[in-house]
């Protein structure tokens, strides 16, 4: 089984054992009342067939915490015959984001 994160690393330009071979990038922007919504969707497809989708959403409205508020999620779209768990992981925030990968990364060194 493989785990998410080893993709993740990959696309945060970490050491690990899967390559990116080719990147897609596109971004969008809407108007929800007041506040402006940019969107930035990007599949990586990986040189063993695993294609992974993140989603970055953030808004223009003030954050009142020291990280500010985005979605971000990562998926699974292609598993390319691997097994890999999970299959999709959200985020409120980088700082989130940025914790999980670090206890991710101590984990899989013990």
């Amino acid at each position: 089984m493989n785990s998410l994160f080893t993709y993740i690393k990959a696309i945060k330009d970490q050491k690990a054992k899967v390559s990116i071979v080719i990147k897609h990038a596109k971004t969008s922007r809407y108007t929800d009342g007041d506040i402006e919504v940019s969107e930035k969707e990007t599949r990586y497809h990986y040189d063993n067939g695993v294609v992974i989708q993140c989603k970055i959403e953030r808004d223009n409205s003030p954050s009142e915490g020291v990280c500010e508020e985005c979605w971000i999620s990562y998926e699974v779209i292609n598993s390319g015959q691997q097994s890999i768990r999970p299959s999709r992981k959200t985020f409120i925030n980088t700082c989130q984001e940025t914790f999980w990968l670090k206890m991710q990364s101590c984990a899989q060194k013990q």
